[in-house]
């Protein structure tokens, strides 16, 4: 009893503080809107900050999951928090666009990577070995609080204080109270021990990430991400811009948006009972439905005279944004889990990178060119399809038969 009471403990702890970086970091069509008002840059230039970000956390993530297998996720994490915080206090003093990309789209992610998914999927699975979709799913409904509570007060600091005064008080949050939680609390957990093995084998192995690097499984799972993590960014990243642009203020686009972060809470814990409760890949699918609901409510907003298909896309999209890497992250946890599942885990994160960063630099470019999101939107629909079938491929038997023959030749 202890030991689940422990548990849950530091998965409210994840909550509070995977929810608050990657808030930070969902929040940055506010800071961009404002950017572009201050500095004049283009729209595609400076999006792509966010994509070198993305990029940043991309490659690092696997650095991330060799450090918190050797040591800890309370290591990790507390300089995670202090990357954060001094990226995000330089970005407050930036005078040119080269500046930005190197403090926030490098310091920042370096903070936001060692903070971020990787190391509380760790702390997660070795903590939990049953409801284990459940709690990263609590865990990730942190990022919906962080988005409800940021977006709109991140905008409300901007306008009455500035955005450089705004990215110093969220520096100071994290040095002051983030920091001090995860240096007392994170620690290492009972099923770190435990070991994985690919679905029909007999016997229990050890990942290796050599082997994991073989597996089909794998593959399969790091192009779905790709897909899911393009057709996602390029939403976020302009979204703001976007409502803005048809008529809406301001303040409304980001307290619109703000809601969106209880919508999302809500869908990371209901996805995660879902995926508990029956198939995952199913869960999926109805994850991509939603999601797809709410993109096409979007576009199909042109005018300030429909809010109510804001209100649509706020409720769908909300309930499927983030909720897929909950179902990706049990999936990858009861496959991979073990001594190694930190670097698997991080060299799979780089899909996130990759895709994220192609989504929100060209969501900016194919706006620069036609002048419109609408193809940026419509290419989203398309690539969150196809993240959908490879999900079910990565389900066939015929992958897990080939990924068992892995351990077969391994052992000769």
């Amino acid at each position: 009893m202890r030991r689940i009471s422990n548990a849950w403990f530091l998965a409210s702890l994840g909550f509070l503080v995977l929810g608050f970086s990657r808030g930070i970091n969902s929040s940055f069509g506010v800071f961009y809107v404002a950017l572009l008002e201050t500095f004049g840059w283009s729209r595609g230039a400076t999006a792509g900050v966010f994509s070198v970000n993305l990029i940043v956390d991309a490659i690092i993530s696997p650095v991330v999951g060799h450090l918190l297998d050797r040591y800890g996720p309370k290591k990790v994490v507390g300089i995670g928090c202090l990357l954060l915080v001094t990226g995000l206090w330089l970005s407050s003093q930036i005078t040119s666009l080269w500046q930005f990309y190197l403090f926030f789209g490098l310091v920042s992610a370096l903070g936001m990577s060692f903070m971020g998914m990787v190391p509380h999927v760790v702390l997660v699975s070795e903590w939990f070995s049953d409801n284990r979709a459940s709690a990263i799913g609590m865990v990730y409904a942190g990022t919906g609080v962080g988005i409800l509570l940021l977006a709109p007060l991140t905008q409300w600091m901007i306008s009455a204080w500035g955005w450089e005064r705004a990215l110093q008080a969220l520096a100071i949050v994290v040095m002051v109270l983030l920091a001090p939680l995860v240096w007392s609390f994170y620690r290492r957990g009972p099923y770190r021990e435990k070991s994985s093995r690919p679905s029909g084998s007999r016997g229990q192995n050890q990942w290796t990430t050599r082997l994991a690097l073989q597996s089909l499984q794998f593959w399969l799972l790091f192009l779905a991400r790709i897909f899911a993590a393009g057709g996602t960014t390029v939403i976020v990243t302009h979204q703001v811009a976007h409502v803005v642009d048809i008529g809406y203020s301001r303040i409304f686009a980001a307290t619109i948006f703000g809601l969106m972060g209880f919508t999302s809470t809500g869908g990371r814990v209901i996805f995660g009972y879902i995926a508990d409760l029956f198939s995952k890949q199913a869960a999926y699918t109805l994850n991509i439905m939603t999601t797809l609901i709410g993109v096409g409510a979007l576009m199909a907003a042109r005018d300030p005279f429909s809010p109510w298909l804001l209100y649509i896309y706020v409720l769908f999209f909300g309930i499927g944004f983030g909720s897929r890497a909950v179902i990706f992250s049990a999936i990858s946890a009861d496959i991979f889990s073990g001594k190694g599942f930190g670097a698997i885990f991080g060299y799979s994160v780089i899909s996130v990178g990759l895709g994220g960063a192609l989504g929100s630099w060209l969501g900016g470019i194919f706006f620069d060119v036609s002048g419109s999101y609408l193809i940026s939107f419509a290419l989203s629909t398309i690539v969150l399809i196809f993240s959908d079938l490879c999900i079910w491929l990565a389900s066939m038997r015929r992958v897990a038969s080939y990924d068992e023959r892995l351990w077969s030749r391994d052992k000769r």
